[in-house]
């Protein structure tokens, strides 16, 4: 059993991950929350005075990004918590002694489904509010113009580092719902505390994930003072590779 590397573990790690109902329904619940911001942004722009811009509206339409986040952040806590609420994390490790590729493989799997995820949800807040808009003398946000597309991708993309943020912070605490909490906390207590320094916030706040989700990453012009959006995503890239290897460390060195 020892002997099973890298692709057989992520085979294995597939089938868990799609047969648990929690997987389908916060994926689901990220694509419909970013689908419905769009569509509401959209029609409240309808009769809106003076007419809305393009930018306006696709800034808006990723609002739903905020949800989304906490969402599929759940589902990367759920990747790893979930072994450790039943036997299963015994039999998993019992079939793989190597704790480094069983959770390599959960990083694979759990941040290519996420990705995914992550960019449909992101479309689907751009195309929300796009139909929302449909019969009205709003411009509508072009795909082909690279200042549209930048901001749809990279908030896909960040919504995907997020469940990787997650199965990090799954990693180290072990517990579901300490974990979340830990997730929810780290999201959205450092924007508040960004805001406490005012101005001299912007220092500060150009590292926090929520600020640069809102004013940076989901945003066709960033606020000034603030990382580019390319930038913002690679930070929390390196938010959740830190996570992951504390959370390895840990693995490593517990007992299941």
């Amino acid at each position: 059993m020892s002997g099973y590397g890298l692709r057989h573990v992520a085979r294995m790690e597939r089938i868990k991950l799609g047969s648990v109902r929690s997987t389908w329904w916060l994926a689901i619940a990220a694509v419909v929350s970013m689908a419905a911001a769009g569509v509401g942004v959209g029609l409240g722009y309808r009769s809106h005075t003076p007419v809305a811009t393009a930018a306006q509206i696709l800034n808006n339409s990723l609002g739903g990004a905020i949800l989304a986040q906490l969402l599929l952040g759940s589902l990367g806590v759920l990747v790893i918590t979930g072994e450790y609420g039943t036997p299963m994390i015994r039999s998993t490790l019992a079939a793989v002694p190597r704790r480094r590729i069983v959770l390599a493989a959960k990083v694979a799997v759990c941040g290519g489904a996420a990705l995914a995820v992550g960019l449909l949800a992101s479309f689907a807040g751009y195309l929300g509010g796009q139909l929302a808009i449909r019969g009205t003398a709003i411009p509508a946000a072009s795909l082909g113009d690279p200042s549209i597309l930048r901001p749809v991708v990279l908030t896909g993309v960040y919504l995907g580092v997020t469940a990787l943020i997650g199965l990090g912070i799954g990693a180290i605490v072990r517990h579901s719902g300490a974990a979340i909490g830990t997730l929810f906390g780290l999201m959205f207590v450092p924007m508040i505390v960004a805001g406490l320094f005012g101005e001299d916030g912007i220092a500060v706040g150009r590292f926090v994930p929520l600020l640069m989700l809102l004013n940076s990453i989901a945003v066709t012009s960033p606020i000034p003072g603030l990382f580019p959006g390319w930038v913002s995503v690679l930070l929390m890239g390196g938010y959740a590779a830190v996570a992951i290897v504390a959370g390895g460390l840990l693995l490593r060195h517990r007992d299941a």
